[in-house]
């Protein structure tokens, strides 16, 4: 009684709908996992370093207010679970840098008070090198990662 248009072989129809699942993820570009400088890598050629550098700034923002006019941070080498403290210094500024090795993932706590209690923020990323120099027509070098962002939520 019914005439059938489509082919309904259903194997046929789960890799469609597969694949039509999958592009949809890739075009829309939600990868679940990763970080937009991870997937989306823009080459700024001004960025660029004309050796390969074995150390670079980690970048870590912190709040700085009138509760917390300095910030006290720890660093470690990997995740913060390892427990191996590579340094600790205080923050008086909204931004911090720290010269570290590249190719290591790193983990930084920030300690703020609020009112009588304590607040730890924390964040990890991955500091390594990028190679420019196809985009930028000579040796280059670019620093990846590394970005912390310790701040308290307002």
């Amino acid at each position: 009684m019914f005439t059938r248009i489509f082919n309904t072989n259903p194997m046929k129809m789960r890799i469609t709908v597969l694949m039509a699942i999958l592009l949809l993820v890739f075009v829309s570009g939600n990868f679940s996992g990763c970080e937009t400088e991870d997937w989306m890598f823009e080459v700024n050629c001004n960025d660029c370093y004309g050796y390969m550098p074995d150390s670079a700034n980690l970048i870590i923002y912190v709040t700085i207010d009138a509760e917390n006019d300095s910030v006290p941070l720890t660093f470690y080498k990997g995740d913060y679970e390892n427990g191996e403290i590579e340094w600790q210094d205080t923050a008086t500024t909204d931004e911090f840098f720290l010269y570290s090795e590249m190719d290591r993932t790193y983990t930084v706590t920030a300690t703020y008070k609020s009112g009588d209690e304590t607040v730890v923020a924390f964040d990890e990323d991955e500091m390594n090198l990028s190679d420019g120099s196809a985009e930028c027509g000579s040796l280059c070098y670019i620093v990846k990662g590394g970005i912390l962002d310790v701040r308290l939520l307002k």
